[in-house]
């Protein structure tokens, strides 16, 4: 009679823990989609311009938020396998407008290809600056004067070779959303 008792007892305690699971399966989907877009995020990010230098991603109510990293030290926990010096991380970033057009391709990029992003922040240290562009998708529509799937319609003609790659658009665009400290 005990060995009965105890079973039924195991049993009607599995069952409760199990109905607790699935008590709130909606809880969970939204929990996989947050993941799912954070993933989505995080492959996204690491196509950037040097996306290696990626170091954390964030996901938050529509806000994406890329850091690189701070110094060489920090690349090579991340990446410990890359045969890339110290110096050629530095010649990198010193060349071209490389801070700049990677700051703004970069922002543009993720709100173009991700449609629950809605605000990017990238945010990149280096050699004791730190260079962060702050871009919200309604601000770009309004600098630019297009609604945004206009601008997609024609990216590299109303986004890429204006602000990222002539100077003075650059410029302008980095001046709005940028900032250098």
């Amino acid at each position: 009679m005990k060995k009965v008792f105890l079973i039924t007892t195991l049993c009607l305690l599995a069952s409760c823990g199990n109905e607790k699971k699935s008590e709130n399966p909606q809880m969970s989907h939204e929990e996989q989609s947050v993941t799912s877009n954070l993933d989505l995020l995080k492959g996204e990010a690491s196509r950037l311009r040097a996306g290696g230098s990626v170091n954390t991603v964030e996901l938050e109510n529509g806000k994406a938020t890329i850091t690189y990293v701070k110094n060489y030290s920090e690349y090579k926990e991340l990446n410990p396998q890359s045969k890339l010096t110290e110096n050629d991380l530095k010649e990198y970033w010193s060349t071209g407008h490389a801070v700049q057009k990677s700051l703004i391709s970069g922002s543009g990029e993720l709100l173009k290809k991700l449609s629950f992003i809605h605000e990017v922040e990238i945010i990149l240290p280096l050699e004791n600056k730190v260079y962060k562009i702050d871009v919200k998708k309604t601000d770009l529509e309004k600098f630019i004067g297009k609604d945004f799937s206009q601008i997609t319609d024609n990216w590299t003609k109303d986004f890429v070779d204006p602000y990222v790659y002539e100077k003075n658009g650059r410029e302008k665009f980095f001046n709005k959303f940028g900032t250098e400290k």
